[in-house]
């Protein structure tokens, strides 16, 4: 993203694609169908199934696809396809993945399900998945920079990213069915079999590692039980962020614990019980080999990099938190316009900003009057819990509550309400929503959100001071409804300049 000064963020309305979008994913435990709102940036997920079908049961020892699997992978896809054409998907892809590409009768059963079907079944490489996972992390966070792994069970995916950008990956023989099987679930042979494993690797340990990005299932199962323990306030499982050291003494204690403990453990899901020790055990090996100093899940991966490869590069150059937000702007009719000029028009009261601030400012700018048909008693409350529950991705957990908070202080000065998830918030994360959503209060009794108005205004400070200056017949507007809301704005300056 270009470095943001006071010039506003130019976002182009997006190229949509019109219809509905498929995705069934053929996995080595599950097999998942996925419909999608459209194919653009930051495609909505509309519809999510799956069904655990287990096909790379017992894959490692026989090397064949479980049978039972393939009769309820049958059943599943015929009840996929039948449900994209209620829905009226306009576009579906079939993708299958390690059980289907390293089984022996792996290209039979595909080619079966094409000619049952009528349908094209894309079965990616080891090395392609990989490539996928991470793009489904491009997606969706800002700027990822680390090691991305998608845990599936038939393989590990290993990829290094740095915004956007892949270098080396490669596909590990260690997924989580695949594991139990090939050591019966003696944990002094899984750890061997993962020492092994990573021994093969030459890369892995070889980059500073800011974040490791985790991706399946299975690492999701011990993301969701982590918090559950540690109460977080937020049931949002995509970005959620831990210390690498403090998760890794989390996930040794999962894999010491026998099954029946496990399943009294808070947050536990029981179909994940028995793979759960494994799963562990290799985050926790790459943890000591990577040395990331995070650790960020993440809600998507193949399916999602599968459509985003699919996009054009200037789309996916395209920033995905503020192509979201533009799309809510812009649904009941109106232009980015009004927020652009509210964008430049509280510059010098944040001069000081970082770059994901002014990028989180242009995000709230762009959402500053969806709240505009809520009955006035509950427009804060309203656009607060919209924000925090929306499933718009691209922000940290922090920068979610931070956007919330200021699209509350849009339309309420004081905070009437403390939620739990405040508590992530520092101070100045705080200030800084109480200004942005102050001055975006005040701008609306200046012009209505009607663009062309704010830029005959201009604020002026003065040390920890702040004030309005208003030119020519902008001056008739003045009053005490006026007076008062630039006195907050002075207030809340105040506070995010004495931070």
């Amino acid at each position: 993203m270009a470095k943001m000064n006071q010039d506003p963020l130019q976002l182009s309305e997006q190229p949509f694609r019109d219809g509905r979008i498929g995705i069934i994913d053929i996995g080595s435990n599950s097999i998942r169908m996925v419909v999608y709102d459209q194919q653009k940036r930051s495609p909505v997920a509309i519809y999510n199934e799956k069904v655990m079908c287990e096909l790379g049961k017992g894959l490692a020892t026989t090397g064949m696809l479980n049978p039972d699997g393939v009769e309820l992978a049958k059943n599943a896809l015929r009840r996929f396809l039948a449900m994209g054409r209620n829905m009226e998907i306009t576009s579906l892809y079939v993708m299958a993945t390690a059980a289907v590409r390293d089984a022996k009768d792996g290209e039979a059963f595909a080619r079966y399900l094409e000619d049952t079907y009528d349908i094209d079944v894309d079965t990616i490489s080891g090395k392609k998945e990989a490539k996928l996972g991470a793009y489904g992390v491009c997606a969706s966070m800002f700027k990822p920079r680390g090691i991305t792994g998608d845990l599936g069970g038939g393989s590990l995916e290993l990829v290094w990213v740095d915004d956007g950008q892949i270098a080396d990956h490669t596909s590990v023989l260690l997924g989580s069915l695949r594991l139990l099987d090939e050591t019966k679930g003696d944990k002094e042979k899984m750890k061997k079999l993962i020492d092994k494993r990573f021994g093969e690797l030459d890369w892995l340990g070889g980059h500073k590692t800011e974040h490791f990005y985790a991706i399946g299932g299975s690492f999701r199962a011990l993301a969701k039980m982590h918090m559950e323990a540690g109460h977080y306030p937020l049931r949002i499982l995509h970005e959620y962020r831990v210390e690498a050291k403090d998760f890794q003494a989390f996930v040794r204690q999962i894999a010491s614990l026998p099954a029946d403990k496990l399943e009294k453990f808070p947050g536990v899901a029981a179909k994940r019980i028995p793979t759960l020790p494994g799963a562990a055990m290799i985050l926790d090996k790459i943890i000591t080999v990577a040395k990331p100093e995070g650790i960020v899940f993440s809600a998507s991966g193949i399916r999602e990099g599968y459509l985003y490869e699919k996009l054009s590069p200037y789309i996916r150059a395209q920033d995905g938190l503020l192509a979201s937000c533009t799309e809510f702007a812009t649904k009941g009719g109106r232009s980015t316009a009004y927020s652009n000029e509210l964008y430049t028009w509280m510059y010098p009261l944040l001069k000081d900003e970082s770059d994901r601030d002014r990028r989180l400012r242009m995000a709230f700018c762009l959402l500053s009057e969806i709240a505009q048909h809520i009955h006035p008693e509950y427009r804060a409350e309203w656009a607060y819990e919209r924000i925090l529950f929306s499933s718009i991705t691209g922000l940290s957990h922090r920068e979610r509550v931070k956007l919330a908070l200021a699209l509350y202080h849009r339309h309420q000065f004081k905070v009437k309400q403390v939620w739990s998830e405040m508590d992530m918030l520092k101070q100045k994360d705080a200030a800084w929503a109480k200004l942005v959503g102050t001055c975006a209060n005040l701008a609306y009794h200046i012009s209505g959100s009607v663009a062309g108005n704010l830029l005959k205004t201009e604020f002026v400070t003065s040390g920890k001071n702040a004030t309005l200056q208003l030119s020519g017949s902008m001056q008739d507007i003045m009053g005490d409804a006026l007076k008062r809301r630039i006195a907050g704005v002075d207030e809340a300056y105040r506070g995010y300049a004495g931070k």
